[in-house]
């Protein structure tokens, strides 16, 4: 029995994974265009709402 529960702790154990996450990655790659978007949108509501 004590071989059957350490076969299943490889696949999807306890253990935390290291270094970032998957969402993590996801949230750095998409984090900087967001950014970039959001800057170019108030520049241009500046743009347009100052005289």
């Amino acid at each position: 029995m004590g071989a059957a529960q350490d076969g299943m702790t490889g696949a999807g154990g306890a253990q935390a994974p290291r270094g970032r996450t998957r969402w993590g990655v996801v949230t750095a790659i998409l984090g900087l265009p967001a950014s970039a978007l959001g800057v170019l949108l108030l520049m241009t509501a500046v743009r347009v709402l100052v005289p």
